[in-house]
């Protein structure tokens, strides 16, 4: 009697775990709310007023004119290949602190994911993408968080 060895290739692979509302081509128009925002963390001390108005709020609202799918097309930089200008990344490669914070308020339980937004070349927000919605969390001035 001869029998055949399958192996692995024909094993079926661990998928990963999808976010929690798929993104797969969101042409959803882009939202924001600044409603959760940890205001204690460290990037959001010392910016005035003024730069928060002119700056990093005028540039939500100029995002509110793509969609997601644009959002998340939109590439650049120095990274081999031109990587991502915005991306998710998964929640458990927080920093420590910053882990601690995102677990503490309960997202952890919720979220695998938070998402980097492109502000300029270095700074950032880092947030939640729920629907078309991009809960602000943190302000990366110096693209330290990831």
């Amino acid at each position: 009697m001869v029998t055949r060895k399958c192996g692995r290739q024909h094993a079926p692979k661990e998928q990963p775990k999808p976010l929690k509302d798929s993104f797969h081509r969101n042409d959803k128009p882009f939202r924001w709310t600044l409603a959760h925002c940890f205001w204690e963390y460290s990037g959001w001390q010392g910016i005035s007023p003024q730069f928060f108005a002119e700056h990093i709020v005028n540039k939500l609202q100029s995002y509110e004119q793509q969609t997601w799918q644009e959002i998340l097309d939109a590439s650049g930089g120095k990274a081999e290949g031109h990587g991502s200008n915005s991306h998710f990344v998964l929640a458990t490669e927080l920093p420590k602190s910053e882990k601690a914070q995102f677990i503490r308020r309960g997202y952890m339980n919720d979220y695998d994911y938070v998402f980097s937004l492109r502000l300029t070349a270095k700074e950032r927000l880092i947030g939640i993408a729920d629907l078309n919605v991009f809960h602000v969390l943190w302000f990366d001035p110096t693209h330290s968080l990831f």
